[in-house]
């Protein structure tokens, strides 16, 4: 009937209500147009409208409402991964909250039944959530409902967007009698369920998304240890032992044993990945030392090799020459006298030819050499026909 009878309404003669985005324990949510302002932005409108019949709880309901929505718009203000509070009015007994439209997806797209993502993705998502959340337990505020359906990745800087503060729920604050559970099974530690929820309690949340991210396993599919309480999921995840344990201690069963704010888990968080991130450090130094002194010991090992060989090969041809040397008989050359004999013999043919070279005239000085040869022979017939 609410619903029906909201959409296409126009609250306040300024938000018109286009479509349903989504029910809750508390209300709906819808989306509408800003006529007042211009290009008619989207808005989110919440609609609350309490469904307990103790007439008592409206005018509580009032009270608290306003005082929400004081605390949402100054957290809005304040901090740009908190939707801006633009609104909010009662009207015809409901409720209305009316908040910046954040274009994104919500991080079940992300999360995905049956995909673990690897440890380094599922640090950074936790470190984005934790730090949205420190500012907001640093206001004293308790979200109560963190869960991947209220975690929105804007499309415009990929940042992580906290939504859906669902400000009616401090009602449970009150007392006994109007203690009300507010939250998400699976993401609820017990003491929420009894409607005593603490700043720690937003903490177990955020340790389930992020154990749901590591195993790929809903919430509610994961074992807990019937003597502890305690949540059985290491063996479905590949994680280091320190980021293992941080979120052992975001999900205790006993709150006094969790982190007891954001701070102060973002700090265990980031400690914990530095200590990983410098274990893997020194690991692959060791590595690189290990490899650089297998390499050193290779060459030298080669080198070692390579130098025995050829000593080798030069005693072996030395032994060798020194046998055919002492086994051949006196009077027969051995090959290496052979070798040294017709060496010999190649010389003494070169020297040969160069003097005859040197003996024999020159063709150009042929006439010369005649005459002095003719010249000769007169003067010997001269002299033997004076005698």
């Amino acid at each position: 009937m609410h619903k029906h009878s909201v959409l296409k309404r126009k609250l306040r003669n300024r938000f018109e209500i286009v479509t349903l985005l989504g029910s809750g324990g508390s209300g709906d949510t819808y989306l509408a147009v800003d006529l007042d302002l211009p290009g008619k932005p989207h808005c989110v409108v919440k609609h609350f409208h309490p469904k307990d019949p103790n007439p008592a709880i409206v005018p509580i309901a009032r009270s608290l409402f306003a005082r929400e929505a004081e605390v949402l718009y100054q957290l809005g203000n304040d901090h740009e991964q908190i939707p801006r509070l633009f609104a909010h009015f009662d009207e015809d007994g409901d409720f209305y909250l009316v908040q910046e439209f954040i274009g994104g997806h919500d991080l079940t797209q992300e999360i995905v039944p049956g995909q673990p993502l690897n440890e380094n993705t599922v640090f950074n998502l936790l470190k984005d959530i934790l730090e949205v959340l420190v500012f907001v337990h640093q206001n004293n505020i308790i979200h109560r409902d963190i869960k991947p359906q209220n975690l929105m990745r804007r499309y415009s800087d990929q940042k992580i967007v906290l939504i859906d503060f669902g400000s009616i729920k401090r009602i449970g604050a009150l007392g006994a009698g109007l203690t009300i559970a507010v939250g998400t099974p699976g993401y609820m530690p017990s003491e929420q369920a009894k409607g005593k929820p603490k700043l720690c309690s937003d903490i177990y949340a955020v340790g389930m998304i992020g154990i749901q991210a590591l195993t790929g396993s809903m919430p509610n599919q994961l074992q807990e240890d019937p003597n502890t309480g305690e949540v059985i999921w290491r063996n479905k995840a590949r994680v280091s032992d320190a980021f293992a344990d941080v979120l052992d201690n975001m999900v205790r069963e006993r709150y006094g044993q969790r982190y007891q704010s954001a701070a102060e888990a973002l700090q265990a968080l980031i400690s914990a990945m530095d200590l990983q991130l410098s274990s893997e450090s020194t690991s692959k130094d060791e590595n690189a030392d290990n490899n650089y002194l297998l390499t050193y010991r290779n060459f030298i090992l080669l080198l070692g090799m390579g130098l025995g060989t050829i000593t080798s090969l030069i005693v072996i041809v030395l032994i060798y020459t020194f046998l055919q040397t002492s086994t051949s008989p006196h009077n027969q050359p051995t090959q290496f006298k052979k070798f040294i004999e017709k060496s010999g013999e190649s010389s003494l043919a070169q020297v040969d030819e160069q003097v005859a070279k040197s003996v024999v005239p020159p063709v150009n000085c042929k006439i010369n050499c005649t005459d002095t040869t003719t010249k000769g022979q007169i003067k010997s017939h001269h002299f033997r026909k004076s005698q």
